[in-house]
């Protein structure tokens, strides 16, 4: 074979091999970026943080402080140059992202319109098959933050779920992944969500009905970091005392950490306890600044976090705090 034909081949080989080695590589990020004031977007990427052994960096969803930038320069000193955005552009804003590439970022974003998309876009992303996965609901804290921990420990991806019925992103993530096995986790999920699961075939465990030892084997830690990211999850995790039971109640804590209100409910609940921890719903308005359909908006979240609960007397409604909020 002559020297032409040699490096003929050798171009093909060349050009087909490093392809395939590009295909089989996992997704690479320095840095993950989550907007610090709302914490299920946090909780959802930590299973990939682990996975990858990098940092999470709570940010200002609307644009960065000094601080963080400074913050952020100095890992792009270090090499770190590859970032990746949780949430869509009304989760993060684009300036955000702007300011990440004048930084000398190379900003990829992963999210949807829900939460419950976005869980399911960033199991996709790094997973491409997965035999189990954890299912929690997208709007109990206590539940996702232990489905992640879950997710931590055996390296398998988290998906989000309505607590009545199965979301469609979630459905649609179970496909994709080829799922086998689906570990539900808190008492607070529907059972015709198990039920739906088994119909489609799915094998499920319900940890929340059960507490028993999960039938899944862990991987041995590939670094002494992922047993620092375990340990910290450990940690937060059993600082929510978890109930157990039948029914449709989330697992709840009595103190609940501030992280959990975005600014406007935040707000709206320091004029509750500023007012004794119980006031006329008609009375925030005026305290808070914000409209009366808005304030309607916002009271309604906080009953869904089960923060609040509302009485109607007479004709207007009287708001009571019923957990405690670490502000």
């Amino acid at each position: 074979m002559d020297k032409r034909m040699l490096f003929v081949l050798g171009m093909l080989i060349a050009s087909i091999f490093p392809l395939s080695l590009v295909s089989a590589q996992e997704p690479h990020y320095d840095i993950i970026i989550v907007r610090n004031d709302n914490l299920i977007d946090y909780i959802i990427a930590l299973p990939y943080a682990a996975k990858l052994e990098v940092p999470i960096l709570p940010v200002n969803p609307t644009q960065l402080d000094e601080q963080t930038k400074a913050q952020l320069y100095s890992y792009v000193q270090i090499g770190w140059k590859e970032a990746l955005i949780v949430g869509n552009a009304q989760a993060i804003s684009p300036e955000v992202e702007n300011e990440l590439m004048i930084l000398g970022f190379n900003p990829k974003r992963i999210g949807g319109d829900y939460r419950t998309e976005t869980a399911e876009k960033l199991a996709t992303h790094f997973y491409d098959h997965a035999d189990t996965v954890f299912l929690a609901s997208a709007l109990d804290y206590g539940s996702a933050l232990a489905a992640a921990k879950f997710a931590m420990e055996y390296n398998y991806p988290i998906l989000l779920t309505l607590e009545n019925d199965l979301s469609e992103p979630a459905e649609l993530g179970l496909k994709k992944l080829e799922v086998k096995q689906v570990i539900m986790v808190g008492a607070g999920l529907s059972p015709t969500i198990k039920e739906k699961l088994e119909s489609e075939g799915y094998t499920v465990y319900w940890y929340g009905k059960n507490v028993e030892p999960l039938p899944l084997h862990k991987e041995e830690p590939k670094s002494p970091y992922t047993y620092t990211l375990i340990g910290a999850l450990i940690a937060l995790a059993v600082s929510i005392p978890i109930v157990v039971y039948y029914g449709k109640k989330r697992w709840s804590a009595n103190v609940v950490p501030v992280e959990v209100l975005t600014e406007k409910e935040r707000i709206v609940v320091e004029a509750i306890l500023k007012a004794g921890g119980t006031v006329k719903q008609e009375d925030l308005p005026e305290a808070t600044g914000y409209s009366r359909p808005t304030i309607s908006r916002i009271i309604q979240e906080l009953e869904k976090k089960q923060l609040i609960t509302r009485e109607k007397i007479g004709k207007t409604f009287v708001v009571k705090m019923i957990k405690e909020i670490r502000l």
